[in-house]
């Protein structure tokens, strides 16, 4: 057995997930395993420092970022914060470009695991060919993944069957069996349809990204825990049939911003009020001062103020998340070596 293991990160181009990856990355390197940490040259420019005494087991690994042909993307913008929302399909198409060094790096470097994003479908067959097992690593909770529901809803029939329009997504899905409130407004959903299951110039929907990934990973890492949202993760695990691993919470660098289904759950744990909105989705000023006095000084608002405190004190116990999390993770992945 080699005496670290190596584990590669490939997040997607975005700073909501590269950080999630690099606050991974950290947590895996405090165990004492080396990781070799993937991106664009601008963008490791901007990740965090690694902190002091870990440098030696986190390994930034700098690709370029391809270029397209006719300037489609401004240049040096090799993230979505750089990129207009109407150009984010061409970013798809070169972070897919980037198959090609990795391909080479993933056969020279044959490291223990590799943890990808819901984005580089393309390493599936990559790891495959490497015999390297490979890990999906989501930035987003449980709630989001069981939502989407089995992979066979993301493409094809099973799509067309469970999730044939927008309007699909405004109730609670049939799988799920325990009460949740967890779904989309109309105002919402159309977009979220859209930008699952909708067509863009990278020839590949995300929902087909996320498909392919779900069934050539060997197991599903989340951030989250399960005094969180238990139930959903062990629902997860009997719908993909592989080893859902929650990583814990992990130290975060700065607040960003959540997943609409991740701020439903919220409310639905009894942590926060959601403003009420319009059918449009805006909402008035009025709104905003109502769900404010219900949970900052409202009677109402009692019950969700404590257990808003009961919430902190979980989210900031790093003991828990970096010795108990973080170290059943590391056990899993010393398994494939021994």
């Amino acid at each position: 057995m080699a005496e670290k293991l190596h584990v590669v990160m490939l997040p997607w181009i975005a700073f909501g997930h590269m950080i999630p990856f690099f606050q991974l990355s950290v947590a895996l390197a405090k165990a004492g395993i080396k990781v070799s940490f993937v991106s664009t040259p601008k963008n490791i420019k901007r990740l965090p420092e690694v902190p002091p005494g870990l440098e030696d087991l986190v390994e930034f690994v700098q690709f370029p970022l391809p270029s397209l042909e006719n300037d489609v993307l401004p240049e040096d913008g090799e993230a979505t914060v750089d990129i207009p929302a109407e150009k984010m399909e061409y970013l798809k198409i070169a972070y897919d470009l980037l198959k090609h060094p990795l391909k080479q790096f993933i056969a020279d470097e044959l490291p223990d695991w590799i943890i990808i994003d819901m984005m580089p479908y393309w390493m599936v067959d990559i790891a495959r060919e490497n015999k390297v097992p490979l890990i999906h690593f989501s930035v987003f909770s449980a709630v989001a993944y069981v939502f989407l529901g089995h992979p066979e809803c993301l493409v094809g029939d099973g799509q067309k069957r469970l999730r044939p329009s927008w309007k699909s997504m405004t109730s609670k899905p049939v799988w799920v069996d325990f009460p949740s409130s967890v779904a989309y407004r109309n105002d919402e959903a159309v977009g979220v349809f859209e930008g699952i299951y909708g067509e863009n110039a990278s020839g590949i929907t995300d929902g087909e990204r996320v498909f392919r990934i779900l069934n050539g990973c060997q197991a599903f890492a989340v951030r989250s825990c399960a005094e969180f949202e238990g139930d959903y993760l062990n629902l997860f695990e009997r719908l993909i049939g592989k080893p859902v691993i929650p990583v814990g919470l992990l130290p975060r660098e700065k607040p960003e911003r959540k997943q609409l289904t991740d701020g439903r759950y919220v409310v639905e744990k009894g942590l926060g009020v959601e403003i009420e909105r319009g059918e449009d989705g805006s909402f008035t000023r009025d709104g905003v001062d109502k769900a404010l006095k219900l949970a900052m000084v409202s009677v109402e608002g009692k019950s969700l103020r404590e257990k808003a405190s009961e919430a902190g004190a979980l989210f900031g116990n790093l003991k828990l998340h970096q010795d108990y999390y973080i170290g059943k993770f590391v056990d899993f992945l010393k398994k494939r070596n021994v």
